[in-house]
């Protein structure tokens, strides 16, 4: 299997955003400095994201997966914001790695998993169904593999169904973030 580079998910491009506005965007910490343990956390997430992209190009998915899990490990600070998409980001990326290992199953799970920790709809949670939808394609493509058409099919409707979820929410976070104004 030829490695494939990592394609950055859409919060792991707005973290290196994150990264640099924390220091005029109003999270300080005592005497005005930035909060250090925010700009820690951030800098451990994107160092452990950079480390699976090197990994992931090397074709070693299983070590990849290992950096990113680390991220799920780390504590992080209660006065965080981006805790939670920091979590469903790397959620979404390890099930994409499972699936990228073969592991249809594990990743359903994955996303199934990071979708019950969504407390808010979020481009994040679309993501995460976007995920599962792949994931069901592949146990549909496997169930078709081994000639077990209604399986396949079972499987096929609930890839159009995350898939189709994932829009719908993708399109609401649009037009909130558009408002009433927004553009067509």
């Amino acid at each position: 299997m030829r490695p494939r580079a990592h394609i950055a998910s859409p919060f792991a491009l707005a973290l290196a955003v994150a990264l640099g506005a924390l220091g005029c965007n109003g999270r300080r910490g005592s005497g005005g400095a930035p909060n250090e343990a925010v700009m820690a956390t951030l800098g451990t997430v994107r160092a452990l994201h950079h480390q699976a992209d090197v990994f992931e190009n090397a074709g070693d998915f299983a070590r990849a997966r290992g950096a990113v899990e680390r991220v799920l490990q780390l504590s992080f600070p209660p006065e965080m914001a981006e805790r939670e998409d920091l979590r469903l980001d790397a959620t979404g990326r390890l099930a994409e790695l499972d699936l990228r290992l073969g592991d249809a199953d594990g990743c359903i799970a994955r996303a199934t998993q990071g979708l019950a920790e969504a407390r808010r709809e979020s481009v994040l949670q679309a993501r995460l169904m976007m995920v599962r939808g792949q994931c069901a394609s592949a146990l549909a493509d496997r169930a078709q593999a081994a000639q077990n058409a209604s399986l396949a099919t079972r499987h096929r409707e609930r890839a159009l169904s995350d898939l189709e979820q994932s829009i719908a929410v993708n399109t609401r976070v649009l037009r909130r973030a558009l408002g009433p104004q927004g553009a067509r």
